[in-house]
């Protein structure tokens, strides 16, 4: 078989690149995942609704690519909330809400005004769980 030199190169670019993550790769050798959930673990992104409902909480962590950035309660269920900047935003201080890692455990809602998601250029997404299982996201645009 002939390789020609543009196809090493592509090769070698992806290997260099990382093209394959750690969700690409948990779909990848399982197979028997609802569509929903091998394109979740692809993407590392998460529609709001029950996409996610029954992921376990490795799965999510392995879709999302980072641990959370807060650890709260929705309805008296563990939530984790991932906020993720956005390309086009203005870069932010070291004191930004983002790298806020409190733990909310006693708040009640998903909506909260001073999370971080309130800033333009964030993306924040709530998972919700019961025990071990997802059982739905919430994502919200910081205003872009």
């Amino acid at each position: 078989m002939k390789i020609t030199i543009p196809l090493v190169l592509l090769f070698a670019a992806c290997l260099l690149s990382a093209c394959t993550t750690p969700g690409k790769v948990y779909a990848k050798q399982h197979p028997d995942l609802p569509p929903q959930h091998a394109k979740i673990l692809m993407t590392g992104r998460v529609p709001d609704g029950d996409a996610i409902a029954g992921m376990t909480r490795e799965q999510v962590q392995i879709a999302m690519g980072m641990e959370p950035t807060q650890y709260t309660k929705v309805d008296g269920h563990d939530a984790w909330v991932y906020v993720r900047k956005q390309l086009s935003a203005t870069p932010l201080s070291s004191s930004a809400p983002e790298l806020d890692r409190r733990d909310n455990r006693n708040k009640g809602s998903m909506l909260d005004t001073d999370a971080p998601s309130s800033n333009p250029g964030q993306y924040k997404t709530t998972i919700v769980f019961d025990g071990n299982v997802a059982t739905h996201a919430e994502s919200i645009n910081g205003g872009l």
